[in-house]
Protein backbone atom coordinates (compact mmCIF):
# COMPACT_ATOMS: atom_id res chain seq x y z
CA UNK A 1 0.00 0.00 0.00
CA UNK A 2 2.92 2.34 0.71
CA UNK A 3 4.06 2.02 -2.89
CA UNK A 4 0.65 3.18 -4.13
CA UNK A 5 0.75 6.23 -1.84
CA UNK A 6 4.24 7.14 -3.08
CA UNK A 7 3.23 6.80 -6.72
CA UNK A 8 0.00 8.79 -6.33
CA UNK A 9 1.65 11.65 -4.44
CA UNK A 10 4.65 11.76 -6.80
CA UNK A 11 2.38 12.10 -9.85
CA UNK A 12 0.06 14.53 -8.03
CA UNK A 13 2.95 16.86 -7.19
CA UNK A 14 4.30 16.68 -10.76
CA UNK A 15 0.92 17.33 -12.42
CA UNK A 16 -0.07 20.03 -9.95
CA UNK A 17 3.24 21.77 -10.58
CA UNK A 18 2.73 21.62 -14.34
CA UNK A 19 -0.79 22.97 -13.91
CA UNK A 20 0.48 25.84 -11.73
CA UNK A 21 3.02 26.74 -14.41
CA UNK A 22 0.66 26.56 -17.37
CA UNK A 23 -2.58 27.75 -15.71
CA UNK A 24 -1.21 30.19 -13.14
CA UNK A 25 -3.82 32.87 -13.89
CA UNK A 26 -6.67 30.43 -13.25
CA UNK A 27 -5.07 29.30 -9.98
CA UNK A 28 -4.59 32.94 -8.93
CA UNK A 29 -8.25 33.68 -9.71
CA UNK A 30 -9.24 30.59 -7.71
CA UNK A 31 -7.16 31.83 -4.76
CA UNK A 32 -8.74 35.29 -4.95
CA UNK A 33 -12.21 33.71 -5.12
CA UNK A 34 -11.41 31.51 -2.12
CA UNK A 35 -10.59 34.66 -0.16
CA UNK A 36 -13.99 36.13 -0.98
CA UNK A 37 -15.97 32.92 -0.43
CA UNK A 38 -13.97 30.51 1.77
CA UNK A 39 -16.98 28.29 2.51
CA UNK A 40 -17.25 27.38 -1.19
CA UNK A 41 -13.92 25.56 -0.90
CA UNK A 42 -14.59 23.47 2.21
CA UNK A 43 -15.45 20.31 0.18
CA UNK A 44 -12.17 20.58 -1.78
CA UNK A 45 -10.24 21.21 1.44
CA UNK A 46 -11.89 18.18 3.06
CA UNK A 47 -10.76 16.01 0.13
CA UNK A 48 -7.20 17.32 0.50
CA UNK A 49 -7.39 16.61 4.24
CA UNK A 50 -8.51 13.02 3.58
CA UNK A 51 -5.70 12.52 1.06
CA UNK A 52 -3.15 14.00 3.46
CA UNK A 53 -4.39 11.85 6.34
CA UNK A 54 -4.19 8.80 4.08
CA UNK A 55 -0.58 9.63 3.26
CA UNK A 56 0.50 10.17 6.88
CA UNK A 57 -1.37 7.05 8.00
CA UNK A 58 -0.08 4.69 5.30
CA UNK A 59 3.32 6.30 4.63
CA UNK A 60 4.56 7.87 7.86
CA UNK A 61 8.19 7.23 6.93
CA UNK A 62 10.88 9.33 8.64
CA UNK A 63 14.19 8.31 7.07
CA UNK A 64 17.17 10.24 5.77
CA UNK A 65 16.23 9.42 2.17
CA UNK A 66 13.82 10.61 -0.53
CA UNK A 67 10.67 8.75 0.74
CA UNK A 68 10.50 11.24 3.64
CA UNK A 69 9.43 13.86 1.07
CA UNK A 70 6.15 11.98 0.57
CA UNK A 71 5.54 12.04 4.33
CA UNK A 72 6.32 15.76 4.50
CA UNK A 73 3.93 16.47 1.59
CA UNK A 74 1.22 14.51 3.43
CA UNK A 75 1.75 16.51 6.62
CA UNK A 76 1.69 19.79 4.67
CA UNK A 77 -1.66 18.75 3.16
CA UNK A 78 -3.03 17.93 6.62
CA UNK A 79 -1.79 21.10 8.31
CA UNK A 80 -2.84 23.41 5.47
CA UNK A 81 -6.31 21.84 5.39
CA UNK A 82 -6.73 22.17 9.14
CA UNK A 83 -5.61 25.81 8.99
CA UNK A 84 -8.06 26.56 6.18
CA UNK A 85 -10.97 24.80 7.91
CA UNK A 86 -10.36 26.33 11.33
CA UNK A 87 -8.86 29.70 10.39
CA UNK A 88 -9.82 30.64 6.81
CA UNK A 89 -8.97 34.26 7.62
CA UNK A 90 -5.27 33.22 7.56
CA UNK A 91 -5.55 33.34 3.78
CA UNK A 92 -6.25 37.08 3.91
CA UNK A 93 -2.49 37.60 3.74
CA UNK A 94 -2.92 37.30 -0.02
CA UNK A 95 -5.76 39.86 -0.29
CA UNK A 96 -3.42 42.76 -0.92
CA UNK A 97 -1.47 40.92 -3.61
CA UNK A 98 -2.22 41.91 -7.17
CA UNK A 99 -3.39 39.21 -9.56
CA UNK A 100 -0.09 39.60 -11.44
CA UNK A 101 2.00 39.08 -8.27
CA UNK A 102 -0.05 36.09 -7.20
CA UNK A 103 0.20 34.61 -10.70
CA UNK A 104 3.99 35.03 -10.70
CA UNK A 105 4.35 33.33 -7.32
CA UNK A 106 2.08 30.48 -8.43
CA UNK A 107 4.27 29.96 -11.52
CA UNK A 108 7.37 29.82 -9.29
CA UNK A 109 5.64 27.36 -6.97
CA UNK A 110 4.68 25.34 -10.06
CA UNK A 111 8.30 25.15 -11.19
CA UNK A 112 9.36 23.96 -7.73
CA UNK A 113 6.52 21.41 -7.53
CA UNK A 114 7.05 20.12 -11.07
CA UNK A 115 10.77 19.67 -10.41
CA UNK A 116 10.11 17.93 -7.10
CA UNK A 117 7.33 15.82 -8.63
CA UNK A 118 9.50 14.84 -11.60
CA UNK A 119 12.29 13.79 -9.24
CA UNK A 120 9.83 11.79 -7.11
CA UNK A 121 8.31 10.05 -10.15
CA UNK A 122 11.81 9.21 -11.38
CA UNK A 123 12.94 7.92 -7.97
CA UNK A 124 9.72 5.96 -7.53
CA UNK A 125 10.20 4.39 -10.95
CA UNK A 126 13.88 3.57 -10.39
CA UNK A 127 13.58 2.53 -6.73
CA UNK A 128 10.15 0.93 -7.07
Amino acid sequence: MQEVVVTVIAWLVLLLGLSYMTQATHWAELAKDALRYPHHYFPMVLMILVLGLTVVTLHNVWVADWPVVITVVGWIMVLKSIAYLLLPQVMTVFVSWSLASLTAWIRIAGLVLATLGGALVYLDTVAG
